[in-house]
């Protein structure tokens, strides 16, 4: 009995750690928006890569918190894998931050409220 409840643990301990490639538990259950990195611009300014779960992957966006207490949002990648670090680097010179996560660059440029995606593509923040 007690060596079929530790292989049925096994299995289930396996099965966790294998489907945490796709999706993290806590992020299927809660359904709550993650954020991955932050990073302050300017006084009062700041911003975020976060991920939500989205059925089938992460909807993973970018989001620029205004002083006036208002929020940005430029939609990068509607069916992302788990991003669980990313860097983001502040370009002050361009006035953009660039944001490195799971193999991708991007560089949102904060003054025209542009998120580049590396591809060629821009996405615009609203």
């Amino acid at each position: 009995m007690r060596l079929a409840v530790v292989i049925v643990i096994t299995v289930f301990g396996l099965l966790v750690l294998w489907g945490s490639r796709f999706v993290w538990i806590p992020d299927l259950v809660s359904g709550k928006e993650v954020v991955v990195g932050s990073l302050p611009i300017r006084p009062g300014e700041s911003i975020e890569l976060t991920q939500v779960w989205a059925g089938d992957g992460y909807l993973t966006r970018l989001r620029h918190k205004l002083s006036s207490g208002r929020s940005l949002y430029a939609f990068g990648d509607p069916d992302s894998r788990k991003a669980w670090k990313c860097r983001l680097d502040h370009q002050t010179n361009l006035a953009c931050v660039r944001i490195r996560f799971n193999g991708k660059d991007w560089r949102y440029y904060y003054n025209l409220h542009s998120l580049s995606l590396g591809t060629g593509q821009s996405v615009d923040a609203e």
